[in-house]
């Protein structure tokens, strides 16, 4: 793989977007470079176990095959990416990064793809029990729990759609919210509101998940209106967490402007508050999360970066 340091497009995040940003970018007669902090190439379709109904082109494939399909139109364009490049320090204003702490690479341009990941609860027992009953995937898992206690944590669509698919599972289960209010919609709300095997307690959050060598139960406080809280002991064998996602923008903090919540602030070109520098993908709370509009964005600022680097030979 060629390590040269330049490139004309600069492109930090190898998920659909990015790979879109560098496909445009080549077609635009430009010369991107793609860094992907991963084994390989595909961002959150690596992590995606549902078959995709919604993208032109993809019907019936599942994250990793999409990923492979997307990485065999890089290596034909002849386009440079680079995968195990974890970015570790970024300098907006000089179009500049730092990978694996020792190697320095420059873009004329910076396109910034740096995705999401899944929110944690920060509670005992989150990361030991990782692959050990705490999941974040019931397309994945579902077949390990098949007729066990299960207990699913979140109030948005993930967390109301996981549970029907672990109840046809054949899953016993139990999905907890710290509110009395769901962010979930209609569609996945009111099946599960109504479904006869599922039990859903509100006002109530998960404080701990325990153990010997699997997951074996959780605790839990409820503290519903009008009521002093109180810890329950509820035994489980599989906890799925579905708690949205956070961006991943923590090193570009103080160099470009960010909503409260750390996603990247763009105008209708990805371009950042940083002159020369723009953003696409998740990582720019798009109205939605899609496989259709990341490629739209990654096309969209490989363009408005092409008339940018042109405006400035003028």
């Amino acid at each position: 793989m060629d390590n040269d340091a330049q490139a004309d497009l600069l492109i930090v995040g190898g998920g659909p977007a990015g790979i879109a940003a560098a496909l445009w970018g080549k077609r635009l007669g430009l010369d991107p470079l793609l860094l992907e902090a991963g084994a390989h190439l595909g961002g959150q379709l690596l992590r995606s176990y549902n078959q995709s109904v919604d993208c032109p082109g993809f019907y019936g494939l599942v994250g990793t095959d999409i990923a492979e399909r997307l990485t065999i139109h890089l290596v034909r364009e002849g386009i440079r990416f680079r995968t195990s490049a974890l970015v570790t320090q970024v300098d907006c204003a000089a179009r500049k990064v730092i990978v694996n702490e020792t190697e320095t690479f420059t873009g004329r341009a910076l396109v910034l793809a740096l995705g999401v990941r899944k929110r944690r609860l920060g509670v005992p027992g989150e990361r030991e029990f990782a692959g050990r009953g705490v999941s974040t995937s019931a397309t994945r898992d579902k077949g390990r729990y098949a007729g066990r206690e299960v207990i699913i944590v979140g109030g948005g669509d993930g967390a109301f759609e996981e549970a029907l698919i672990l109840d046809e599972a054949g899953c016993r289960v139990t999905l907890v919210h710290r509110s009395g209010t769901f962010r979930a919609r209609p569609l996945y709300r009111d099946r599960v509101l109504t479904h006869p095997r599922i039990r859903v307690m509100t006002h109530t959050r998960l404080l701990a998940i325990e153990g010997s060598q699997q997951v074996e139960r959780v605790i839990v406080e409820r503290s519903a209106p009008g009521e002093a809280p109180h810890q329950q002991v509820i035994p489980v064998s599989g906890v799925f967490l579905a708690l949205g996602v956070v961006p991943g923008t923590d090193l570009v903090a103080g160099q470009v402007a960010r909503d409260p919540e750390g996603y990247l602030l763009t105008d209708r070109h990805g371009a950042t508050s940083c002159p020369g520098v723009w953003a696409c993908g998740d990582t720019t709370r798009p109205l939605l999360s899609s496989l259709s509009t990341a490629f739209g964005d990654g096309a969209t600022v490989a363009k408005a970066a092409f008339d940018w680097l042109m405006a400035q030979k003028q």
